[in-house]
């Protein structure tokens, strides 16, 4: 930093923030007491690294606030008139964040004991003080809310089929996890039905992916009217489908699973502009939990029941 020998311009100082309502001769004070410094561009102005003894205010100039990681990336911008260092002055902590000039800057610097001789000279100083890191706390606050809305819409898409609005297998199989050992537990049962559109390629290759799009959301439609609250729900991957029945057995299951497999050929299929198209039909597996069985060999066991429902014809269910 290099201080400036031009001399300190009162009024420049009376239009930062921190000075409003602070009387002309404070205002003389300031002057005589603080200085004026010019930083280039890229120079540190704060490091968590390093202790900050001041508050300095962009008097031209902007700055960054960076991120003390790795990365290094800008959190914010600084621009004329606001200041930096005030809680690491106030709480005798290191500084929270690197702050960079982003361009060529001029500071007026507060040395600590200033700024507390200052506050007691002038509380309006303190009320500006409080003004700033309010705004600062409100500004943390959005950050922080936005972070939330946007790691929760991460963790939304990383568990549901943005086609058909069923979840995923990634939330299936974390379900299904947790379902077994509850089972296990209570020794209630637990049946498990997988279902595969017939003949899902010939039938996008003769109508179109878009159509076959359309096909996954009727069958998905189906299924969700079809079932109980307490059933769960998934887009296994492609034209499968899975769902859990806890506290049904094999003899129930079987009921719900012909119930779907009509409802399927029943339901309408309709483009995105409304107009008909070839209905489909299903294929369904379907097994119970077995004594010791783990997520994988309660799904391989369903899938081979799903594989014996094709290979007898399709349109059918087999156990």
């Amino acid at each position: 930093m290099q201080a400036e020998n031009s001399t300190k311009n009162i009024n420049l100082i009376a239009t930062m923030p921190l000075f409003e309502g602070v009387p002309l001769n404070v205002l003389h004070w300031v002057n005589e007491r603080c200085e004026i410094v010019r930083v280039f561009a890229g120079q540190t102005l704060l490091d968590p690294a390093r202790h900050n003894d001041a508050v300095y205010i962009i008097i031209s100039g902007f700055a960054q606030v960076r991120n003390p990681g790795q990365d290094d990336q800008a959190l914010a911008y600084l621009m004329e008139g606001q200041c930096v260092g005030e809680m690491s002055v106030i709480d005798g902590g290191q500084p929270s964040a690197r702050v960079v000039a982003d361009t060529d800057c001029r500071l007026l610097v507060i040395e600590s004991g200033t700024l507390w001789e200052l506050i007691g000279m002038a509380p309006m100083v303190a009320r500006n003080l409080m003004r700033t890191l309010s705004s600062r706390l409100r500004y943390d606050n959005e950050v922080i809310l936005e972070s939330l809305r946007m790691q929760r819409a991460f963790e939304h898409d990383a568990r549901v089929d943005p086609l058909t609005g069923m979840h995923n297998r990634r939330w299936l199989c974390e379900m299904l996890d947790r379902q077994i050992q509850r089972c296990n537990i209570s020794g209630e049962a637990l049946s498990i039905l997988m279902l595969d559109v017939d003949h899902f390629k010939h039938y996008n290759d003769t109508h179109g992916h878009l159509a076959g799009d359309c096909a996954l959301q009727a069958v998905a439609q189906a299924i969700r009217g079809g079932l109980r609250v307490a059933d769960t729900t998934a887009r296994f991957g492609g034209e499968e489908f899975v769902a859990l029945f806890p506290g049904v057995d094999l003899a129930a299951a079987h009921g719900i699973a012909e119930q779907l497999r009509q409802a399927v050929r029943e339901h309408p299929v309709r483009d995105f502009q409304g107009r008909p198209l070839p209905g489909v039909t299903v294929s369904i597996g379907l097994t119970a939990l077995a004594p010791g069985q783990d997520r994988d060999q309660l799904l391989n066991a369903v899938d081979a029941a799903l594989y014996r429902a094709k290979h007898a014809g399709r349109d059918r269910i087999s156990e």
